[in-house]
């Protein structure tokens, strides 16, 4: 009887080990392409354009669009040319359904 308790231990064991070694192997995940930075070019009472590397895209600002600046609800008056931001597109790929800017 302990010898056949031996066996299923050293099976069980060797189960364990085997199962430990081959979860090890797995590939990690490829990080996020780097998309360049976009920085506010300019500023309108209801429109801001942003530059992404060489291209530059007009967003318009309605009474929805949600403003952010360094982490502070803001207004678009608060918006300032070469400040660093990020964006959400509403349905309407012309308008910005929020937007968050960070510098000055």
């Amino acid at each position: 009887m302990k010898q056949y308790r031996s066996v299923v231990l050293a099976l069980l064991l060797g189960m364990l080990l085997s199962s430990v070694a081959l979860g090890g192997a797995k590939k990690k995940p490829a990080p996020p392409p780097q998309n360049p930075a976009s920085t506010i070019a300019s500023v309108t009472a209801n429109s801001i354009t942003v530059t992404e590397g060489k291209n530059a895209k007009a967003l318009m600002i309605t009474q929805f669009t949600e403003i952010n600046v360094n982490g502070l609800r803001a207004t678009v008056a608060d918006l300032k040319p070469g400040m660093a931001v990020t964006f959400v597109i509403s349905t309407d790929a012309t308008k910005a359904s929020r937007i968050n800017a960070t510098g000055k």
